[in-house]
C-alpha cells in the first residue's frame, strides 16, 4: 500500500542543495511512497527564490524535482478551508499563531489524508492540531524532519 508524503517548502531547498537528501526521496519513491505538495508550497518556494538571488539558480532544478518525483500538486478543497479556519481560531499554541503559511501547508496535508509531512520547521513538528479538528476526525500526519523520515524509509 502506497504511503502519502507531503513535502514542505524547506525540504525542496534541502534536496536541491544536498544529493544525499535527494537520494532519500528517490529511495522512498522506489519503496512505493507517493509525494505531494500544495499550490501554497510552490508559491512560497518561488517567492523565496525571487527574494534571494542565491536560491534563484535553483528554479529550474525545483521544477525538475516536481516532474522527476511525479509530485502531485494539491489544490484547495472545502476541507482545506475548514481546517485553515479552525487553525485561525486556535490561540492555544503561540508558536503557530503567526505562521499562517505553515498552518496552510499543514491543512493541505491533513485534508488530503497524508501519512507524513516532511518539514524542517520544529514548531510545525511539535504543533498539536486544535481539539475541534481532532473531534471532527481530522488527523495530523506524522510530521518529521528529513532525518526522521530517513529512519522510517530505511526500516
Amino acid at each position: 500500500m502506497s504511503r502519502k508524503v507531503f513535502l514542505d517548502t524547506g525540504i525542496f531547498f534541502d534536496c536541491l542543495e544536498s544529493p544525499d537528501k535527494r537520494s532519500l526521496i528517490n529511495h522512498a519513491i522506489n519503496r512505493d511512497y507517493q509525494f505531494f505538495t500544495s499550490l501554497t508550497v510552490i508559491g512560497e518556494v518561488i517567492l523565496i527564490m525571487k527574494r534571494d538571488a542565491k536560491f534563484a539558480e535553483h528554479l529550474t532544478g525545483f521544477f525538475s524535482l516536481l516532474t522527476e518525483w511525479k509530485i502531485a500538486i494539491l489544490v484547495p478543497t472545502d476541507d482545506v478551508a475548514v481546517i485553515c479556519y479552525e487553525f485561525s481560531q486556535d490561540l492555544t499554541d503561540g508558536r503557530m499563531i503567526s505562521q499562517k503559511t505553515d498552518r496552510t501547508h499543514l491543512a493541505y496535508a491533513i485534508a488530503y489524508d497524508c501519512d507524513y509531512l516532511i518539514t524542517s520547521d520544529d514548531a510545525l513538528i511539535r504543533y498539536r492540531i486544535p481539539l475541534r479538528l481532532r473531534d471532527s476526525d481530522y488527523v495530523k500526519p506524522n510530521t518529521l524532519p528529513l532525518d526522521g523520515f530517513r529512519k522510517v524509509v530505511m526500516s
